[in-house]
């Protein structure tokens, strides 16, 4: 109940005004989201989840506790990666936060990439430009959140939710993930929003 209590923390009081140009303001994933995504993908502890625009961190410690794979957070604004550092130590879970740029940032082991609308424009564009690239080595799988991406690399799956889209990359001679199956930890959460 307390790992709950602090991943669901009060995240009122933080600047949700946008820290540059074709960046959006903080604002966080809901829980459910994440399960959801998390569940949709599944996630597997071979996984390297990657949080682009990770703000106070929900989705990486989710993702940690949830399936035990790797997650990290790359957030711009070094105030919510030192309050996600402070949560996720607090709840006991090893997950990195790195205050970086998501178009320079150190994210070429990702497996899953989850986005809730963190940035727009010609930022967006270079970030799933990087993701490509990555893509173009081995499958992955992109998790949208508030927003559509439209790119010949990425095929959206057939999902009953209004905000969520997954994709799995589809580039020709990259083989495609292999499915895999959910946790039991991440299937009692799944089961528990439904």
């Amino acid at each position: 109940m307390e790992r709950e209590r602090l991943i669901v923390s009060d995240d009122r009081g933080y600047d949700r005004s946008s820290p540059g140009e074709h960046l959006l303001g903080y604002h966080a994933s809901g829980v459910a989201a994440v399960v959801r995504a998390l569940a949709a993908v599944p996630v597997v502890r071979d996984d390297v989840v990657i949080d682009l625009g990770s703000g106070l961190g929900r989705v990486p410690i989710l993702a940690a506790l949830l399936t035990g794979a790797t997650a990290r957070g790359v957030e711009i604004q070094s105030a919510l990666v030192e309050r996600a550092r402070a949560c996720a130590a607090s709840v006991g879970v090893d997950v990195r936060f790195d205050a970086a740029d998501a178009r320079d940032a150190a994210i070429d082991d990702g497996t899953v990439f989850y986005l809730y609308t963190p940035f727009v424009g010609p930022v967006l564009d270079a970030v799933l430009e990087r993701l490509r690239a990555i893509a173009s080595q081995r499958a992955i799988v992109v998790c949208a959140l508030g927003f559509e991406i439209r790119r010949s690399w990425l095929a959206a799956r057939a999902l009953d939710d209004f905000w969520l889209t997954v994709y799995d990359s589809a580039i020709v001679g990259v083989p495609p993930r292999p499915p895999g199956q959910a946790s039991d930890a991440l299937l009692r959460a799944a089961r528990s929003i439904s």
